[in-house]
């Protein structure tokens, strides 16, 4: 296992298991700890593979490019932020994926199915947000239908740095919003991103003016210019989907 991709996967896996949303509530002290610290071993991979919707997408995504390790960098990524390996999964072993392995032929109704395959068969990739944002359901601990403001923390979003505060961060960012029954970003807002727990974030060679990823409300990492734009273009393509 990476010891690179297992600490980036910590830094999404955390945010929704601290609040027992997913993953296995009974580790939230350990994964928070291989978070904050960076240190990461064979139990942090253990951990990780109790994440049933997340472990089974790592693995679509390596297997389909011929990556031994779930774990790599390069799937972690791709999964959350997204990069060419989506590309890579083509439209039957993701249908497959849905309707097989996550079951959703039986967790969902037939016509849901339907909606989600003909959506495979127009380009939909196995991105976290398409995942949030179309099949509409949480898959974690609390079964229940999305609602437009847990679609909206559960996206991996992105803002720039504005302010660097005692455990927070002020970043302008966008949120998702309805109307006519079309979901879209609305930008130019002000939020308030917890970096709690975090050592010293300006250790991260984090600035005002950089560009963050957060998930729940909470700091994941510094975003390059290519994670940025690959993160807001996979977004917005999982938007499309959600509204075709």
């Amino acid at each position: 296992m990476n010891p690179q991709g297992l600490a980036l996967c910590c830094r999404y896996s955390n945010p929704p298991n601290s609040l027992a949303l997913c993953g296995p509530p009974e580790k939230n002290i350990d994964l928070s700890w291989y978070t904050q610290t960076g240190n990461v071993d064979r139990g942090t991979g253990e951990i990780l593979e109790q994440f049933h919707t997340l472990y089974n997408y790592l693995q679509l995504i390596s297997y389909e490019n011929g990556i031994k390790d779930p774990f790599d960098p390069r799937v972690v990524e791709a999964y959350w932020l997204g990069n060419s390996l989506l590309t890579k999964v083509y439209a039957k072993p993701f249908a497959r994926h849905l309707t097989e392995t996550l079951d959703l032929k039986r967790k969902i109704k037939k016509e849901a199915v339907s909606i989600l395959m003909e959506k495979i068969d127009k380009g939909a990739l196995p991105h976290h947000a398409f995942h949030v944002m179309n099949v509409y359901r949480r898959t974690g601990h609390l079964d229940i239908a999305h609602t437009l403001s847990t679609m909206d923390a559960c996206i991996i979003n992105w803002g720039k740095v504005e302010k660097i505060l005692p455990d927070k961060l002020i970043v302008k960012t966008q949120g998702l919003s309805e109307k006519g029954g079309r979901i879209s970003l609305d930008r130019n807002l002000l939020r308030t991103i917890s970096t709690q727990g975090e050592k010293d974030i300006r250790r991260k060679n984090l600035n005002e003016g950089d560009f963050v990823s957060y998930h729940w409300g909470r700091f994941c990492q510094k975003l390059s210019g290519r994670q940025l734009k690959n993160l807001s273009y996979y977004t917005h393509q999982a938007i499309k989907y959600a509204n075709s």
